[in-house]
């Protein structure tokens, strides 16, 4: 099956985290609840970035970032 290409750039980033935090992205990765590592930390982060402190604190940023916005 060939890749989707994104509409949106993305950019790579490098990332140190522990050992069992690992294991346990694993985990959910193995047992089919996320297509990759990076598809879940991907939604982690589309989450984390929903919360209402960060909306609040985003909302005056938001015309920097028009692909978070409805997420």
């Amino acid at each position: 099956m060939p890749r989707r290409r994104s509409k949106v750039p993305l950019e790579r980033v490098a990332i140190r985290l522990p050992t069992e935090v690992m294991l346990r992205i694993d985990k959910l990765v193995e047992k089919g609840l996320f297509k990759s590592r990076s598809h879940l930390i991907k939604q982690a982060l589309r989450e984390l970035l929903s919360e209402p402190e960060y909306q609040e604190a985003l909302k005056e940023r938001d015309d920097d970032f028009p692909t978070l916005r409805g997420r």
